[in-house]
């Protein structure tokens, strides 16, 4: 008799899942983990579905892991992740499955309780250790020592004479207990919250743009949102942010609005903390998660609501690996859980406002800032009218805000997404240029420590002081300026203002963050310097003044978003300023100042910047009404790259509702030591694009050192 066969997807970079038996005696459910057999090893994997394979060779599953199962809206999650990016399914199942300690049973905690105490001599030390085990508790060593204040030595001297009992138990987690404060709210953010409350109470899907200025209060209005999903027992809320240095701060308004600490998500977290974290997860006991993308793909016994805030950040797209937008793909998990999500942001993303308009999302505004604070405002600089120094990045106009800002004991910010000390470094003699030899890009420079780096792959060399094409000493000079270089002109013009540099080269992590935040906070700061990691969510109630160096930096060449994203970058930065009772003052310096995005953000009126961008986009029949698809074609041979390329293209049947745009040479040409061609595909919405690729790749040999990938709904044309 042919035993009972299921389908098994493995976290592999498998297209999809395979059949195994299942032994005798053994009963094994759909979401159940198992372990199986993968030629000579043994792997970890889901049961994924029943098997119509009547084939008596079929190997057999090894054995039920005895874990929670993993629920149906997750896996319906990962097949239409899949399905919709063109991924393997076991790459998407791999974000599911990323910690492997925690796909056993947990191991037994050691404990101890109290025994016979016989003819132990009892000090006052010990006393205390039995006091804390007294009424039969059983407690870890970190436990005792906790309860009792007795060192190490002494419990393990009680152990030693047989005054403590060593047993084995199980590990138990506790839901916190909530202890949620009042907040007094403003009429339109108790009108919003009052709809986010209803919505969770109806307890099925809702899609819903939270849109509020910045400072107006976003956070605590989708917190009454959250606040009722907990009424229920053991409901779970998923907060994503776009960037980790953002958690800290929203761990700490958490945690002084309902009295627990959250879970947190990211990938600085310790091994430990990820195991324990997703156990915490995965049986429920986490009750609210925040977390970067690969939160999305969490086994949430019991979510309730999601929250995407700073919506329309870049960063939610997942670049590397598995290729997705993870704002969308949190859409839709909202929807298989049938649960509400909230987006919120000051700068929606176009696709947003296209679907409040078509009647898909919902829409709550939040018109002015919170608690008497007013938007700042906004002074367009024409640096072409200016008489800036040669070598000086600071026109006299910002220069004076400056200083007076300083006098007045009050903080400032200068921006420029640019890191380093100076974009590109040269030979005046011969003309020589530092470039990545594994990519097409120049080498930043940075002074502390001094180096030449490259931000695409990480390659770095020290500065030489000779020229290496024409030998010549003392002839290389910095063109244009990073962050670093903006800080060394603050110094030399104010000696005295102490200076913050805030880029991802000196805060890699949430903590870093943290601490350069906390600095700021309590006024040890009167000049911060930064990237972008300056414009998202930051609350100085100091800071006045926002800078910025270099307004034009994101508007160049033809990125289908350039001038959304720079719109949404300078509007999120100024944002910061005049946050409290005095109204801050944003200057932003232009060599284009008639560029829209300029005019935009001096008059304030963001609604009619959207409404012309995505007029723009229809004139050109562009996203969001139509679909893009990328195909990147890559590979360290040069030859074998152009020929795939030409092939892909050559294969394409004659279709007039899609049209192909290539194959040309991607604008980081070379890039890791692998030359990049690109192929851009786009269709009306109303086509299976995915289908139309899939069809387009199937019918081309892909040589072995070639790789081709495919970005559906692509944000980076590099």
């Amino acid at each position: 008799m042919t035993k009972k066969q299921v389908k098994i997807l493995i976290p592999l970079f498998l297209p999809s899942a395979f059949s195994y038996s299942i032994p005798d005696g053994m009963q094994v459910s759909v979401g159940d983990f198992v372990e199986v057999p993968l030629g000579s090893r043994r792997v970890k994997a889901v049961v994924w579905g029943e098997s119509k394979d009547e084939s008596p060779r079929i190997k057999d599953i090894f054995r039920r892991i005895d874990i929670p199962p993993m629920q149906e809206p997750l896996r319906k999650l990962i097949d239409w992740t899949a399905s919709y990016n063109l991924a393997p399914a076991g790459t998407v199942l791999k974000m599911s499955m990323s910690i492997a300690k925690a796909l056993e049973p947990e191991k037994p905690v050691t404990a101890y309780k109290l025994a016979g105490i016989g003819d132990v001599k009892i000090t006052s030390a010990r006393q205390k250790v039995i006091d804390a085990l007294s009424c039969e508790q059983i407690l870890t060593i970190a436990k005792i020592q906790e309860k009792s204040g007795a060192t190490k030595a002494v419990i393990k001297s009680l152990i030693d004479k047989g005054g403590l009992k060593k047993i084995e138990v199980e590990k138990t987690y506790h839901p916190p207990a909530l202890a949620a404060t009042h907040v007094d709210l403003s009429p339109y953010q108790a009108e919003a919250a009052e709809n986010l409350i209803g919505k969770v109470k109806s307890e099925k899907y809702s899609a819903t743009l939270l849109d509020g200025v910045t400072g107006s209060g976003k956070t605590e209005v989708y917190f009454e949102a959250v606040e009722q999903a907990f009424a229920e027992d053991g409901a779970q809320v998923l907060i994503m942010l776009p960037e980790i240095i953002l958690t800290n701060q929203l761990v700490a308004r958490f945690k002084k609005r309902f009295g627990f600490e959250p879970v947190v998500w990211h990938s600085n977290i310790t091994a430990k903390q990820r195991e324990n974290n997703y156990r915490q997860i995965q049986n429920g006991t986490a009750r609210l998660v925040i977390g970067a993308r690969s939160a999305l793909f969490l086994p949430y016994k019991n979510l309730k609501l999601i929250v995407v805030d700073e919506e329309h950040d870049a960063s939610y797209k997942q670049e590397e690996g598995v290729i997705y937008q993870a704002r969308d793909m949190a859409v839709v998990r909202a929807h298989l859980e049938k649960i509400p999500i909230i987006l919120a942001s000051a700068t929606p993303s176009i696709e947003t406002v296209e679907n409040v308009k078509s009647g898909k999302y919902d829409e709550l505004k939040l018109p002015s800032r919170h608690g008497g604070a007013v938007m700042p405002d906004i002074k367009i600089v024409d640096m072409r009218k200016e008489s800036v120094n040669k070598r000086t990045w600071l026109s006299p106009s910002l220069r004076s805000a400056l200083a007076s800002n300083i006098n007045r004991s009050k903080q400032s910010i200068l921006f420029l997404n640019r890191r380093g000390y100076a974009p590109l470094t040269l030979c005046q003699s011969c003309g020589h240029r530092f470039c990545c030899p594994d990519c097409s890009a120049w080498l930043v420079e940075h002074r502390n420590p001094s180096r030449l780096t490259c931000h695409h792959c990480g390659y770095r060399h020290g500065i030489p002081k000779t020229c290496p094409k024409c030998e010549k000493e003392d002839s290389l000079v910095s063109c244009g300026p990073g962050v670093e270089r903006i800080a060394e002109e603050v110094s030399k013009n104010f000696p005295d203002a102490k200076i913050s540099l805030m880029t991802s080269d000196n805060i890699a992590n949430a903590d870093e963050a943290a601490t350069a935040v906390d600095q700021i906070t309590n006024g040890e700061v009167d000049v911060i310097i930064g990237t972008q990691i300056l414009a998202k969510g930051h609350h100085f109630p100091n800071l006045t003044l926002v800078g910025i160096i270099d307004a034009d930096l994101g508007l160049a060449g033809g990125d289908l978003r350039a001038a959304e994203r720079c719109y949404q970058l300078l509007h999120q930065v100024s944002g910061r300023a005049g946050r409290e009772k005095e109204k801050g003052t944003v200057i932003i310096q232009s060599y284009m100042p008639e560029n829209s995005v300029i005019q935009a953000l001096a008059s304030g009126d963001r609604d009619a910047f959207i409404d012309m961008e995505a007029h723009s986009r229809k004139l050109s029949n562009m996203p969001p009404y139509s679909r893009l698809a990328g195909i990147i074609i890559s590979g360290p041979v040069e030859a074998n790259v152009i020929k795939t390329a030409k092939d892909i293209a050559r294969t394409a049947p004659a279709n007039q509702d899609v049209r192909l745009l290539g194959p040309v040479p991607a604008p980081i040409y070379l890039l890791r030591g692998n030359y990049r061609y690109r192929i851009l595909l786009r269709s009306p919405r109303n086509i299976n694009i995915q289908k139309w690729v899939k069809s387009l790749l199937s019918a081309v040999k892909i040589p072995s050192n070639v790789r081709v990938k495919v970005d559906i709904d692509p944000y980076s044309f590099g």
